[in-house]
């Protein structure tokens, strides 16, 4: 798939906008996909959210040591 820059489109009448079919595959953006909306002065940024599946096992391989912590000790009243 070639690389996508720039698309025009259309903003209805509800303020609606459709999200280009080669950006929306590319980025992952399905129905029911979340987005986020960032404007940066005069520019709109729109970026998808990752699912949570997207970070399972970003960490293996990294020593973590011991990171369960420390517990309290049980209280007395």
């Amino acid at each position: 798939m070639s690389e996508i820059a720039e698309v025009e489109a259309i903003v209805s009448s509800k303020g609606q906008v459709t999200l280009p079919a080669a950006m929306r595959a590319k980025l992952g953006i399905k129905a029911g996909s979340h987005i986020h909306f960032e404007l940066r002065g005069a520019e709109l940024v729109i970026k998808p959210e990752l699912p949570m599946s997207a970070y399972r096992g970003m960490l293996k391989g990294y020593d973590l040591g011991d990171i369960e912590p420390e517990k309290e000790p049980d209280r007395e009243f």
